[in-house]
């Protein structure tokens, strides 16, 4: 081989169809479109894995530079990245290296003066080499564990040392520390059962629209060896959520625990030694060292000595921190991982789900996900095989007893933390069945199943992906087993079970391709379908001509949350005003309790109002008008007026809801995966405080960050080409001026979903652009 060389078509939306004679020139071609188009993201995550904030941009506000590059200092990223490098097979050494080059390729084609203002002409903006590729792929692995400690890591000095101990970075605005509090992935696989004798997938996966988690939409392509259509995490080789000519698959991000944080008893005289067992253990020290830029453009190093247990490094916990009796250390069941691009690749090469299952057996490496497949002789599967600590039976049922028992591990787990004790020496991870040296459950204890109706997950534990299912009970760090769910959950759940206001068109109320996503998109909300009613006649039977008005608001409302609805933000707000728990189970809100072998239809009823007091439902209905009154928005205002994002100078309105609305479909300003980028935020109202971490809630409105992004429903049989229907709501571009930045928002408001271009045929009739890229060796 000489150099690389692609073929790419841009077809509409401005998706790249990549077509090459090997995996290089494979790599090369996507490496190449997309940094033409998310450049910045891509240049921004390089310099975060490189541990190099500090050395361009100084300590950063509340020294948040200088502990994210000290914190990765302590991951190893680097070394971690040469070890992925070395165990890879020929066909991920050759894309990943043909990938950087296709970067370099294009910001040596375009220059840097075009990028948006944060990095325009930047002298970060680099170009970079497949070892940083490995380095952005160690951290992704690590999206649902270390990433989002690297601040906490970074600051862990300890509480003797000269300086004193560190105060512990604030947790992000929603009060978690990895994510998935309120996440809004939504993934379906649908079988023969079902379809009339077909596979379909509905993928709709959420991520901010802003910063390094922003996927990006291609077609990858060499004869003989991989077709592959769908979205790619940027920076990344291959498909994540997509398609190729015979199996559909997309994920959800898993409720599970991919870390254990150990809570330390230390030694009475020595804060940096802990007890374990009978015995205490000496921790040890390292010194790590970063270079810092000051306010005068001087450079000087800064080093600080970081600790580490047997369990792994020390953590400056949230609120907790590191006192001299008491510690935290953490242990990473991803740190470890090299098994994800040859995942990726695995993935996206099987044909059906026999290939798919000993794909997942042979790799597992897919790091924080559930996994939902159908191929086209209509077999769905569902695996979490997300990498999960294994534990002594003893431990797992110290870790669920913990949660009632300990007000800390309580407090961490809604951080979403798995805390153990650290002094007791079974609590350690013990060798898994897998023999991998990991200690991680195996393929065969990880919660999975095979039906030929439908599997669906959305965010909540393995346990509940079909109501007709019955999965066995697994490791409590795989999720807590029978427990309440979320309305999305119940909506989701709802719609495939054909009780829900949309069900499929077909002869026997089978599903059609464009059933998914009319249904995933209807924007009905699960608690207004159950207690709207109840809440009118609650408020019409207080005489007060303020609550009869509400009444009346929402007895008109028709329960989405669409762009023309009006009542939405009003049942929002109302909403907002009970407890997360509450929206689960019997409550201030629910008469009956949720109950597992019933989830489509439990909880249900609204709450006998109170024979004596306040009632709740008042309550929150009058703190949700002074609310709504205090951000500008009238009760009945229209959705698509005061609910919007923000691309380049245009303001577009969005439909959907958050956590708190019980809707499938998501926008939402409420970020709920850890950010730690450059990319700025469109400037944003002024925030009501009362409301913002709940819904978002601001001066005006709603200005939406964080939500849809990929939606896709495709449909697989023999005999034919896949059809598939599809948007990326964000747009292809991170540039402004590229004319794909803004171009799928309307469509997405409109419902307009675009037929996917998969046969030659299609991209030849839709294509708006033809290139042949390429470069030497």
């Amino acid at each position: 081989m000489t150099g690389y060389d692609a073929e790419i078509r841009w077809t509409t939306h401005g998706v790249p169809h990549i077509t090459a004679a090997d995996w290089g020139g494979l790599g090369f071609g996507q490496g190449y479109a997309c940094a033409r188009d998310r450049l910045p993201t891509i240049a921004d995550h390089v310099l975060k894995v490189r541990a190099e904030r500090s050395l361009f941009f100084g300590r950063g506000p509340q020294d948040r530079h200088l502990h994210t590059d000290l914190g990765y200092s302590v991951l190893d990223i680097g070394r971690r990245a040469t070890a992925m490098a070395a165990v890879q097979s020929d066909r991920v050494r050759s894309m990943v290296a043909g990938y950087a080059a296709g970067y370099n390729a294009a910001l040596a084609e375009f220059g840097t003066a075009h990028l948006p203002p944060w990095c325009a002409g930047a002298e970060w903006v680099r170009p970079i080499s497949a070892d940083d590729l490995y380095r952005l792929y160690v951290d992704l692995c690590l999206m649902a564990s270390g990433r989002n400690l690297v601040e906490y890591l970074g600051s862990a000095t300890a509480p003797d040392s000269p300086s004193g101990p560190a105060m512990p970075p604030d947790p992000p605005a929603d009060g978690t520390v990895v994510g998935e509090a309120h996440l809004g992935s939504n993934g379906w696989a649908l079988g023969a059962e079902v379809t009339g004798g077909s596979g379909m997938v509905m993928a709709n996966p959420h991520f901010p629209w802003y910063g390094e988690g922003k996927l990006w939409e291609c077609h990858l392509r060499i004869p003989g060896e991989i077709d592959v259509y769908g979205a790619a995490l940027v920076g990344s080789p291959g498909v994540q959520i997509g398609f190729n000519p015979t199996l559909g698959f997309t994920h959800t991000f898993s409720r599970g625990h991919r870390f254990t944080a150990y809570r330390l008893e230390l030694h009475p005289e020595d804060p940096c030694s802990y007890r374990f067992g009978d015995t205490y253990l000496p921790m040890t020290s390292q010194e790590h060292s970063v270079t810092v830029r000051g306010t005068d453009g001087s450079l000087t190093p800064e080093t600080r000595t970081l600790w580490s247990t047997h369990h792994g490094p020390m953590v400056n916990v949230p609120f907790v921190g590191w006192s001299a009796t008491t510690g935290f250390s953490y242990r990473d069941a991803n740190i470890a991982n090299a098994r994800f691009m040859e995942q990726v690749l695995a993935l996206d090469t099987a044909t059906d789900i026999d290939e798919l299952k000993e794909a997942f057996r042979q790799h597992g490496g897919l790091p924080w996900v559930n996994t939902l497949a159908a191929d086209a002789s209509g077999r769905t599967w569902y695996i979490d095989s997300s990498a999960t600590p294994a534990l002594s039976t003893p431990a797992e049922q110290r870790f669920i007893n913990s949660l009632t028992t300990d007000p800390i591990a309580a407090l961490m787990h809604n951080l979403r933390i798995a805390v153990l004790d650290g002094s007791e020496p079974d609590n350690d991870w013990i060798a898994s069945v897998a023999g991998d040296g990991e200690s991680l459950l195996g393929f065969d204890d990880l919660p999975q199943i095979e039906r030929d109706d439908w599997v669906m997950n959305a965010n909540d534990p393995y346990w509940l992906v079909n109501p007709s299912a019955e999965m066995v009970e697994r490791s409590p760090l795989c999720g807590l087993y029978r427990r309440p769910v979320s309305a999305r959950t119940r909506m989701n759940l709802r719609l495939l079970a054909g009780e829900g206001p949309v069900a499929g068109s077909g002869p026997d109320a089978t599903f059609g391709l464009d059933d998914l996503t009319t249904m995933v998109l209807s924007g009905h909300s699960l608690t207004a379908l159950e207690l709207r009613d109840g809440v009118v006649e609650r408020l019409r039977a207080t005489g007060d001509t303020v609550m009869a008005d509400v009444a009346e608001i929402l007895a008109a409302w028709d329960c989405t949350y669409n762009v023309d609805a009006r009542g939405a933000v009003m049942w929002r707000e109302f909403m907002a005003g009970f407890a997360d728990e509450a929206h689960k189970d019997i409550g201030p809100l629910w008469a009956e309790p949720f109950e597992p072998d019933r989830p489509v239809t439990t909880p249900r009823g609204l709450t006998a109002r109170p024979a004596s007091g306040e009632d709740p439902v008042v309550v929150a209905v009058a703190d949700a008008l002074a609310a709504l009154q205090q951000a500008g928005v009238a009760p009945d205002a229209r959705l698509g007026d005061v609910q919007w994002v923000q691309r380049g100078e245009r303001r577009l309105e969005i439909s959907g809801g958050g956590s708190v609305d019980g809707v499938t479909d998501i926008s939402t300003p409420v970020v709920d995966l850890s950010r730690n980028d450059l990319d700025p935020t469109p400037a944003q109202p002024e925030p009501v405080v009362s409301r913002f971490a709940r819904t978002g809630l601001s001066q005006g409105g709603y200005p939406c960050t964080y939500g849809v992004s990929w939606v896709m429903a495709v449909e697989l049989a023999h005999g034919r080409p896949p059809s598939a229907r599809g948007l990326l709501v964000y747009g292809q571009s991170d540039l402004p001026a590229s004319g794909h930045h803004d171009d799928q928002v309307e469509d997405f408001a409109a419902r307009r979903l675009r037929a996917l271009a998969f046969t030659d045929a299609d991209i030849e009739a839709s294509t708006i652009e033809y290139r042949k890229v390429g470069a030497g060796q």
